[in-house]
């Protein structure tokens, strides 16, 4: 792998494949071009983890667990906007992070960086349970956001609507 530049998101670093050099830093994430060329994101945070995991497995074209160079790893691939791309949620540390990029399989380079990381502290088990309650807390989320909406949807239907005229003489 020719790498380009090193960078540490949230105490792990990270050797960049130089195709994504010249990306944005910042304290949990580090992205090239856009979301969907390439990024790197720290799901250390519950609430990240429900989100991006969440709504990445239920918008799968299909998803594989893996380990990739020792790390516990769920492959997922997707297409957006007629473009296919391949995010990787895996452990490193006690930590899990996502790599999404813009290709359909996950190439030499994407091993190779995952490789570098720290060896993963978590337990397969524990990895598995935390994208498990990800999961079923976005899907709680959805369930309630739904059920707002068709309460607030009730609630206009059955309003009775009164029309008041007002004639001045």
């Amino acid at each position: 792998m020719a790498s380009a530049e090193n960078v540490t998101i949230k105490g792990v670093d990270f050797e960049i494949p130089s195709q994504y050099e010249h990306g944005t830093l910042k304290e949990s994430s580090y992205v090239y071009q856009s979301g969907l060329t390439f990024r790197i994101l720290s799901l250390d945070y519950d609430k990240n983890l429900k989100i991006n995991y969440g709504d990445d497995i239920i918008n799968a074209n299909s998803a594989e667990y893996a380990n990739i160079a020792g790390h516990d790893a769920v492959v997922i691939y997707k297409t957006y906007e007629s473009k296919d791309y391949t995010t990787v949620y895996f452990a490193t540390g006690n930590t899990i992070f996502l790599i999404c990029f813009n290709d359909t399989y996950v190439n030499d380079d994407i091993t190779n960086l995952i490789a570098g990381t720290p060896a993963q502290t978590m337990s397969t088990d524990e990895f598995s349970s935390k994208l498990n309650e990800a999961l079923n807390d976005y899907k709680d989320q959805l369930a309630q956001e739904e059920a707002q909406i068709e309460y607030e949807e009730y609630q206009k239907s059955s309003r009775p609507t009164h029309r008041y005229f007002f004639f001045w003489l």
